[in-house]
């Protein structure tokens, strides 16, 4: 048997410059060489701003290059696709890129892995076709097989349960009967039932899954070949899984099956930073945990941050940074002077004057060249709007649309996406009137075009890409017609501003459907797409708010001015800004069963260090959520506390000075109301 390092040679100290050289990269310390030369099972523990995916990429570059297989090959896998993104980016144009690329390599989601070496096989062996895998064109046809009667009689029913028909999933490869053992509120015996399972049923016999379904599918096929595992061993010898932490149990449990890690067969490399684990439920108790410290190269060195940020971000990582905490090597601003990061303490009713301070603050501290190239944030763990709960409330402030009533919650959220196309069209519109990107507002229109098209189609004719609208444009070559429609639709509304109206849509649509049918390849006749060219007098758009300054801000940013000085502060949520890298990041009190940053104090008074104090899941789960927060910015730190969390008399003297002696500066905001009174 032929094993993975019979495939490559050694990687040397020669191979390592070249990648440097190519990629234009600093000098790599030790741990980074490491891994870089690694070429046996092991875990990679990469901290926030560690230049993690450059590594892997850099990684990758070497491996192409000194591969000897042309039918064997390297295996990349990740919840999402930045690392090909990334590839394409920085080594597109190179022969290695083109190399990664391509057969016999394979770089995709995980996801994407199972769907195409298991799920599509099994489809096809069982004898159904594959018209598409995605949850929106799924649930549109289990909604139309049922006819709108049965389909609302079986939602309202679903709701009463706590339920919605759009969770509805196949629990086995037994399309006659797809509902899992207790996966339904009532027995087979009851009409609900049976209106769910002909409504899952039909849908999958058509070709018709959702994303995770595709699980359920590769289970089928591992149960009748067993030997599958053995077989993609062979085919790919090295694996590597980026972002390592977000990987559920589920997704664990396939690639452990698969690519044992105990086996001669496989290098299996997984990289990631386990205290980032804020999108799976935190840390969990898998039987393969991540990271395996028994082989494990650990790398604390961020280029995001200085040694200032390092030391205070550093207690609250869930698993404490090896070998000695965080260490921040960005050179400082100043040498020998540290920037003042502080914690706004203010009123317990009364969070209006936060903004204003931290944005002053940024003005005061940060030079104005960088604040106009770079991210300012105010970030927090509960962002939806509340109505109920207001100043005085026990809760209060329980989200971080209660620090500006301008902030609405749907336009900053990444997945959004509007239901139907008129909404993807106004949502578009009310980007571009707030002075968004024009590329962006027309990528979005794109998106809901092409998803129409693929409603038509019934199948995903139109795959997702980062520029949708180069997509169609070249699709609707020689199709003059439906371009100048495309065309038109984009002049309209982005250009020229023209309101979209209930009456301006109902003539508009029968175009935009000969549009979609005439991308796809679908029938204009086909009743499919109604639901998604209807127009909704009730959707509830992410309108981006303007500020009454003389020049509305983007989206959900907050302009503070000053002496002719501004800063725009981004307001979003800490799941949100993961990944993300701020010159300046505010972290927002907020309340889900307890105020976030109070349930933190023992942490940030240095009574409590790492995760081994945490007593529930959703303890544990704070203190991943605040580390992300903490290690965002490059620059300043800031903190936004209500005055209870200090106590009250002695006990608030005494944390101040704790919390001054661990590095923070303290100050105590007034409500504008009160300012300059005694």
């Amino acid at each position: 048997m032929i094993k993975p390092l019979d495939l490559i040679d050694a990687i040397t100290d020669e191979d390592i410059e070249w990648a440097r050289q190519l990629m234009k990269l600093r000098p790599l310390d030790t741990p980074r060489q490491a891994f870089l030369k690694s070429l046996t099972t092991v875990d990679v523990s990469a901290c926030p701003g560690s230049g993690k995916t450059t590594l892997v990429v850099a990684k990758l570059a070497i491996l192409a290059r000194k591969w000897k297989s042309g039918t064997r090959g390297i295996c990349v896998l990740s919840h999402t696709n930045v690392a090909r993104e990334e590839i394409e980016y920085r080594l597109g144009s190179t022969d290695v890129g083109q190399r990664l690329l391509g057969y016999p390599h394979f770089i995709d989601t995980i996801h994407g892995f199972v769907n195409r070496f298991l799920a599509t096989p099994w489809l096809l062996s069982a004898g159904y076709r594959i018209a598409a895998i995605d949850n929106d064109l799924t649930t549109r046809v289990r909604r139309h097989h049922l006819g709108e009667r049965n389909y609302h009689r079986l939602n309202n029913y679903l709701e009463k349960k706590f339920r919605s028909f759009d969770s509805l999933r196949i629990g086995t490869a037994n399309f006659a009967a797809p509902l899992a053992d207790g996966a339904f509120p009532d027995g087979p015996h009851t009409d609900m039932y049976k209106l769910a399972t002909s409504a899952l049923r039909h849908a999958a016999e058509q070709g018709y899954f959702c994303y995770d379904e595709i699980f359920v599918l590769g289970e089928a096929l591992l149960a009748q070949q067993p030997t599958l595992p053995t077989i993609l061993q062979h085919r790919f010898p090295f694996v590597l899984v980026d972002e390592m932490q977000d990987t559920s149990e589920q997704q664990s449990n396939f690639l452990r099956r698969l690519f044992p890690r105990d086996s001669n067969a496989a290098c299996v490399q997984r990289v990631g930073d386990p205290n980032q684990a804020i999108f799976e439920g935190g840390i969990q108790p898998v039987v393969d945990a991540f990271p395996d410290a028994s082989r494990c190269i650990d790398i604390a060195d961020s280029f995001r941050f200085d040694t200032s940020i390092a030391a205070l971000a550093t207690p609250f990582a869930y698993l404490p940074v090896q070998p000695a905490g965080l260490n921040g090597i960005r050179a400082k601003m100043v040498p020998d002077q540290n920037i003042p990061h502080t914690i706004f303490v203010f009123p317990d009713n009364d969070a209006s004057a936060v903004l204003d301070a931290f944005g002053r603050h940024v003005l005061a501290t940060l030079p104005l060249a960088l604040i106009e190239t770079s991210a300012v944030t105010a970030i927090g763990a509960v962002h939806k709007p509340f109505a109920d709960v207001g100043p005085g409330h026990k809760h209060y402030p329980k989200t971080v649309a209660h620090y500006w009533t301008g902030y609405q919650a749907g336009t900053s959220r990444q997945t959004y996406r509007p239901h139907t196309l008129a909404e993807h069209i106004q949502a578009a519109q009310a980007v571009a009137q707030s002075g968004g990107p024009l590329h962006r507002c027309v990528d979005s229109i794109a998106i809901g075009i092409a998803h129409l098209a693929n409603i038509l189609a019934g199948t995903t004719f139109l795959k997702a890409r980062t520029r949708q609208h180069l997509q169609i444009e070249h699709r609707l070559n020689g199709a003059d017609e439906a371009k100048a429609v495309y065309r038109s639709i984009l002049t309209r509304f982005l250009i020229d501003q023209e309101e979209l109206t209930h009456t301006l849509w109902t003539a508009l649509s029968p175009s935009l459907k000969l549009l979609g049918a005439t991308l796809g390849g679908g029938d204009t006749g086909s009743s499919t797409a109604n639901d998604f060219l209807a127009w909704n007098d009730s959707a509830q758009l992410p309108q981006p708010a303007v500020q009454t300054q003389a020049q509305a801000a983007a989206p959900n940013s907050y302009r503070y001015s000053n002496g002719g000085a501004s800063v725009d502060i981004k307001l979003s949520s800490i799941h949100m800004a993961k990944g993300q890298t701020h010159l300046a990041t505010l972290v927002l009190e907020t309340f889900n069963q307890t105020h976030f940053l109070h349930s933190l104090m023992p942490w940030l008074l240095g009574k409590h260090q790492n995760g081994a104090k945490c007593t529930s899941d959703k303890s544990a789960q704070r203190l991943l959520q605040i580390y992300v927060a903490m290690t965002r910015p490059t620059h300043l730190l800031c903190l936004a506390i209500r005055s209870g969390s200090l106590g009250i008399g002695e006990e608030n003297t005494s944390n101040q000075e704790k919390l001054i002696a661990r590095g923070w500066h303290i100050q105590h905001l007034v409500p504008p109301a009160n300012e300059g009174t005694d």
